[in-house]
């Protein structure tokens, strides 16, 4: 006879023992049942709380929208944290625009000082020119 083995219901989490995958369907969803990668001995040995915490372990990891699911309350409600975030990145921003604003107005000093002592030595050449 063949060992009895251990299915759960990736949707509610309900958990049965059966000797054939066939039989391993979940009365309260009525689709077919996953087995679980541990032998029934093994199973039986757990306490509650520990099968409780495999199987949901197995329906999270299988299933990864789930886990957003859960999350995206969180994710909607949390605008603290994304505050935070964007008043960082603003005072990121400020900075760096006061950076480039320096460096701009040290490159319009340059060019109008290079561009007046340009037009002093066109000058100066002109008048040599002249004389």
């Amino acid at each position: 006879m063949r060992e009895l083995s251990v299915y759960y219901c990736r949707k509610c989490g309900y958990y049965a023992y059966y000797h054939l995958p066939k039989n391993a369907v979940c009365p309260r969803c009525r689709i077919s049942m996953t087995l679980l990668n541990i032998r029934y001995q093994d199973f039986m040995n757990l306490d509650l709380e520990e099968r409780d915490r495999l199987i949901a372990c197995r329906i999270i990891e299988s299933s990864p929208t789930l886990v957003h699911r859960i999350c995206r309350p969180e994710e909607l409600y949390n605008q603290r944290q994304l505050i935070g975030q964007l008043v960082e990145e603003v005072s990121r921003l400020s900075e760096e625009n006061r950076e480039l604003n320096h460096t701009v107005d040290w490159m319009h000093k340059t060019i109008w000082e290079q561009l007046h002592r340009t037009q002093e030595l066109e000058r100066a050449l002109e008048q040599q020119k002249n004389a």
